[in-house]
């Protein structure tokens, strides 16, 4: 009867190493499944976002194209307006003619509605005169410099006079106002440099 309870002892201990054995298996292969879906997640995941960015990449680029469409429809007139603005010049300049010859004026008076008329129709298209008075500040945006003088007094790099008129299209320089601007002679620049030394210190 003692050996009979030593080796039930025995199968009991051999039982519970085998199911001990099962067991760690089946959690380590539970383990590597879980292992390998997040793997799977991971890599679809990472797919995913590399489709999400090109996506993005895709619509900017699509945004990017419709305003420069847009951009280009907005503009599409401004060469023409351009060119145009040339015989409109000729015009201006005939329209300051001056002279008592009745039919000479009424010649010009047809001149000055034909003007009118093509200056109202590029106004409605968005065309707009640039606004500049002599002793405006020289702004390099929207004037160009046809000629400097030299003034005793007063301040340097004032507009003089406006030589030719210059316009926007919408809101493009298209042709800048063309101005005489002044710049102070030699020794008033010295002492107008003396000056604000003085101030500075």
């Amino acid at each position: 009867m003692g050996n009979k309870k030593e080796k039930v002892v025995v199968d009991e201990n051999v039982e519970i190493e085998e199911e001990t054995t099962e067991e760690v298996d089946e959690e380590q292969e539970a383990v590597d499944e879980k292992d390998l879906i997040i793997k799977d997640l991971e890599e679809k995941i990472s797919s995913l976002t590399q489709e999400i960015e090109k996506v993005k990449k895709a619509a900017a680029d699509i945004v990017n194209r419709n305003k420069q469409i847009e951009n280009d429809k907005k503009y599409a007139a401004s060469d023409l307006v351009k060119k145009l603005l040339i015989p409109m010049s000729y015009f201006e300049g005939a329209l300051k003619l001056q002279t008592e010859d009745e039919a000479f004026n009424k010649f010009l008076k047809g001149f000055e509605m034909i003007y009118n008329l093509i200056l109202d129709t590029l106004k409605s298209e968005g065309l707009k005169e640039i606004e500049t008075k002599v002793d405006d500040p020289f702004n390099p945006h929207i004037h160009e410099v046809t000629e400097v003088v030299e003034v005793e007094d007063g301040q340097s790099e004032m507009v003089l006079e406006v030589q030719q008129k210059g316009y926007k299209y919408k809101d493009r320089v298209i042709q800048p106002v063309k101005v005489k601007v002044s710049t102070l002679k030699k020794e008033e620049k010295d002492n107008e440099n003396e000056k604000n030394e003085e101030n500075v210190n």
